[in-house]
């Protein structure tokens, strides 16, 4: 497709584990840490409560117990008040440690929602703009994990895991000063180095297992996309496939990507569950050893709580340190991922300064055009039509032909490669594309309908239309009748893609949206060729009516549509061979009259 490639967009394989070119991670994850801004205070707030919480955990229990311990425990019984004021002081520590938590983890969960409707927002808004030919590279599927999965790995990164490293740190740090302290007043130097000596080790199995974590979690992604992909298809196809019995062969393509799925998801899960576990083990080992070298010391009970309970605080933040480099590397992963789609251009730009476009201008210079999807097959080829004010065309030939190509082209659904396209004399890449759309109305063959009333479906031509003029549109596509015909009438819901009408009543009502739109310049896309002929002639009433008083484009393989048409251009092969009137063609043209005896001469 033009201006982006499936290899573009996805990736295939892991990345270089060298490359020079991948960024920071600072510089990486900036813009979605940008969009903590609206959120400032409360992730201030997160901020000083992890802080005040990381401080009670580290520093506050060690020295409490180092302090209050021996008051409790001397070989002469404490007073009422003093053992009153240590009861008390546990309780009032807790409550402080559980409410700072608490608001740490209420004002982070906060902020992380805000944060992940922006991400959410930002990508939507980017796949909104983007041009037709990236969706020709793109698995719906995939677009579904990066909006869901992969947004959400970024977020807890912004939010929990930067929280974490606020409170965590500190909450290490404290423990490793109340260490320090309290072996200091017990001149137990042989401790703090024993205990320094073995936190060190726990940083070797963080690193080897990120670096497996974000492998894990790309894949993982990737087959999350697969899986939607094939799930979103045999859901929008479920008439296709009991029509074609094609059960057992979705179960199996269904299994073969869960199994893919499940594969990843499980390689993750290890290398995530067993870091905590590792670290789990070493801070056991070195409590068991600091208990020993305690017993060998002849340390009293009490001296020795307050060191192990210091040492053993040391451990907690290490643990979550290691959580929180596997959700960096899985939110690295994702960022990846988004980012492929955020950094891709627009190869349908708009003009820097745009030419108002003018309705009453409407004449079409097609000026040698040509257009190709993939580099070197061309589709369009050399293009030369002038199509004046007004003017009806229809566009014939074989399948492939490139008459679509040729409409689609119109509305800038895609950039011509070479020529040029101008209404009333300007190039169409001088106007806005907002602009210019809203002076086209298309008509397809098959008509897209949301999951809405008949009424915001008809208004979708026109959203500040009243709905009296979308009554008047429907009686000119002759689709009142059927819609009040509904027990609640224009307020009757269609169904999911349109599932509760008939072909010809979607037919009817796209083509009331295009009479709400009452554009310059229309485009019927085979607008008729699915409908039975009862359908289609009432349709085709409609068409008479549409396209009065406007330059108009009709794809036909039925040559009974392009009655309305007083010029026929037709096309083979990317080019444009002859233009004229029926009988013109009929009797110059032999693939014109060839494609038209063979429908209306057995």
């Amino acid at each position: 497709m033009p201006g982006v490639s499936a290899g573009s967009v996805i990736q295939r394989g892991p990345m270089k584990k060298t490359d020079p070119e991948r960024p920071k991670l600072a510089r990486l994850f900036a813009p979605y840490f940008a969009m903590l801004r609206p959120v400032k205070w409360p992730f201030v707030g997160v901020v000083v409560f992890g802080g005040i919480n990381g401080a009670l955990n580290g520093l506050g229990i060690p020295v409490l117990l180092f302090k209050f311990l021996p008051k409790v425990f001397s070989d002469t019984p404490p007073s009422r008040f003093l053992l009153a004021g240590v009861v008390l002081v546990f309780p009032v520590v807790a409550l402080f440690r559980g409410l700072t938590a608490f608001l740490k983890d209420y004002l982070s969960a906060f902020c992380g929602v805000q944060v992940l409707i922006s991400i959410r927002s930002r990508l939507y808004r980017k796949i909104q703009n983007l041009p037709l030919g990236f969706f020709g590279a793109m698995r719906v599927g995939d677009l579904m994990a990066r909006i869901g999965g992969d947004a959400s790995a970024v977020q807890v990164v912004v939010t929990n895991a930067t929280a974490d490293l606020v409170n965590q740190p500190i909450q290490f740090v404290g423990a490793i000063i109340a260490l320090i302290y309290i072996s200091i007043q017990r001149k137990e130097v042989v401790f703090i180095l024993f205990a320094l000596m073995i936190i060190p080790l726990c940083v070797f199995p963080i690193r080897h297992f990120g670096k497996q974590v974000k492998e894990k979690a790309r894949r993982l992604q990737a087959g999350a996309g697969k899986l939607s992909t094939a799930i979103n298809e045999n859901l929008g196809a479920a008439r296709e496939v009991r029509a074609f019995n094609l059960q057992a062969l979705e179960e199996r393509k269904f299994d073969d990507f869960m199994k893919v799925v499940a594969k990843f998801d499980l390689k993750k899960t290890k290398y995530l569950k067993i870091l905590p576990q590792l670290i789990e083990l070493v801070a056991a080992v070195s409590v068991a050893i600091g208990v020993w070298y305690a017993a060998k010391a002849r340390l009293k009970v009490e001296d020795m709580i307050p060191l192990l309970a210091a040492l053993y605080m040391t451990y907690g933040p290490i643990k979550k340190f290691g959580m929180v480099h596997n959700q960096i590397r899985q939110g690295e992963a994702s960022v990846e991922r988004i980012d492929q789609i955020m950094s891709l251009p627009d190869s349908v730009p708009d003009a820097v300064s745009p030419v108002p476009f003018d309705a009453n201008e409407t004449d079409i210079e097609f000026a040698g055009v040509e257009f190709e999807y993939a580099p070197g097959i061309p589709v369009l080829r050399g293009v030369n039509a002038q199509i004046p004010r007004g003017t009806v065309v229809a566009l014939v030939g074989p399948s492939g032909a490139g008459k679509s190509t040729f409409v689609n082209l119109i509305p800038r659904f895609y950039d011509v490669v070479g020529g040029a396209i101008r209404i009333g004399g300007v190039d169409l890449r001088q106007f806005c594309k907002t602009d210019l759309r809203n002076h086209i109305s298309i008509v397809s063959q098959d008509t897209v309908l949301f999951n809405d009333t008949i009424r915001n479906n008809i208004r979708l031509g026109r959203l500040d239309a009243t709905d009296a003029e979308v009554e008047a549109a429907a009686l000119n596509a002759f689709a009142h009748d059927f819609i009040a015909a509904f027990d609640e009438g224009y307020n009757t819901l269609v169904g999911e893609r349109g599932t509760r009408l008939s072909g010809g009543q979607k037919q009817r009502i796209a083509i009331a949206r295009a009479f709400l739109r009452n554009a310059p310049i229309l485009i019927l896309d085979e607008a008729t060729s699915a409908l039975d002929s009862e359908s289609e002639e009432m349709v085709q009433k409609a068409l008479v009516e549409l396209v009065k008083r406007r330059t108009v484009f009709i794809i036909a393989h039925r040559f009974s549509t392009i009655k309305l048409a007083n010029r026929i251009m037709v096309f083979e092969q990317g080019l444009l061979r002859a233009s004229g009137t029926h009988a013109e063609l009929y009797a110059s043209d032999t693939l014109y009259k060839s494609l038209y005896d063979r429908q209306f001469i057995s």
